[in-house]
């Protein structure tokens, strides 16, 4: 019998023991700065390039396939998502998801779309100039607004502005992410955040966790943890869960999992953005601890008509803490051992070394590490993840110069 062979396009490399797992032979296109030998290795095919040039990789991934049929086309990671899906669609394999990934890696798509339908009301304007963006902060009667790159990711570029004294400095760091797009500026939502991961099987579609965010807050928003599951009643949890499945619906979602990021306002639920793949910050992890739910397995069984994994939950709670230092130069570190033993500890990873120097946390990729822990319940895993961020002790003093953020 023949062994099925995916393309996976992009990653951080989570993917592959899963495929592993189910005995799949995989090729793989990553991008340079992703790319490292142990993938390299375990790939029947590899190649680094910039995969977001389709001009580039698709004529690959047509030559692989004519040496080499494909079965499905995946990918699990934000900028590999359409590329991933116009691959697929181009070679006639499952893995094509083109509509529901157009509708949500342009934000200012998914606004167009949810306003359509009168779905998750949010005011919004998108600014070519600061300008724009004065007249809406004008218009808001003293709410701050967000600024956003339309097709960003890792918190990069999103600010709040909550005064025209602020929005020169703040407009110019978004635009500077932004690139030559225009710039989304939306009314700045009041309330707790949440990210919520699903998971499709063509077409039909099953809220599978909802988790709490902590983050930097104002300007950057940049997140600092995550537990799970969110403590809700019974009613908020069933309206985010309602919000979702609509518009899981509205962006044609097919087969894979997305990640939706919500606050829960006075006026209810209102979506943040979404993306099709897991969500990041080892939540899909997280979401297979508390849920039994592998998100990636699942995608992968669903798209080459396997059999659907067993949802063997390993915790009742988890939470994650990173390591967020700023504007400092480390001159020593010291207890990761300790914390990697401490009660609960899954995995604590940290990058701090004597030496470094780190700048403004501006983005998910600003920070240094995590800890990752389990628990009896969401206070619980909160407490141990905590309590084991805490033992790591850095001694760092601060950068002259540095701007804020």
């Amino acid at each position: 019998m023949r062994q099925q062979h995916i393309l996976l396009v992009g990653g951080r490399g989570h993917e592959l023991p899963k495929a592993a797992a189910l005995s799949l032979r995989h090729s793989m296109v990553q991008s340079p700065e992703r790319a490292n030998e142990a993938q390299a290795a375990a790939a029947a095919r590899y190649a680094v390039l910039d995969y977001r040039n389709l001009d580039e990789v698709l004529p690959l991934a047509r030559d692989w396939h004519a040496a080499d049929p494909f079965d499905a086309v995946l990918s699990f990671t934000e900028y590999g998502l359409e590329p991933a899906s116009r691959i697929a669609i181009d070679l006639g394999v499952p893995g094509g998801n083109l509509t529901a990934v157009l509708a949500t890696r342009d934000k200012t798509r998914t606004r167009a779309l949810l306003d359509r339908h009168g779905l998750s009301p949010v005011r919004h304007r998108l600014c070519a100039t600061a300008s724009d963006a004065a007249a809406f902060l004008d218009e808001l009667d003293g709410q701050p607004l967000v600024l956003k790159p339309p097709s960003g990711g890792l918190s990069e570029g999103v600010y709040v502005v909550g005064s025209a004294r602020q929005l020169a400095e703040r407009w110019a760091w978004t635009a500077a992410v932004a690139g030559r797009e225009a710039v989304l500026a939306e009314e700045f939502l009041t309330g707790p955040e949440y990210s919520v991961e699903s998971v499709s099987r063509h077409g039909r579609h099953e809220v599978v966790m909802v988790t709490e965010k902590m983050t930097t807050g104002s300007p950057g928003f940049v997140e600092l943890g995550h537990q799970a599951p969110a403590r809700l009643d019974a009613g908020d949890r069933d309206a985010i869960e309602k919000l979702v499945l609509q518009f899981l619906d509205l962006i044609g979602q097919r087969t894979g999992p997305v990640h939706s990021e919500l606050r829960l306002t006075p006026n209810g639920p209102r979506l943040i953005e979404a993306q099709t793949r897991v969500g990041g910050d080892q939540i899909w992890e997280m979401c297979q601890l508390v849920s039994g739910a592998d998100q990636i397995t699942e995608t992968l069984s669903a798209l080459l008509g396997l059999p659907d994994p067993p949802r063997v939950p390993k915790a009742r709670a988890a939470a994650i803490r990173f390591f967020s230092h700023e504007n400092v130069r480390i001159r020593h570190v010291d207890g990761v051992p300790e914390a990697e033993r401490a009660p609960g500890v899954i995995r604590a990873v940290c990058t701090l070394r004597p030496g470094r120097q780190l700048g403004p946390l501006v983005s998910s990729d600003s920070r240094q590490g995590y800890v990752l822990c389990a628990g009896g319940s969401t206070e619980d895993a909160v407490a141990k993840a905590e309590a084991a961020r805490d033992l790591v002790r850095v001694d760092a003093v601060p950068l002259a110069g540095t701007p804020a953020r």
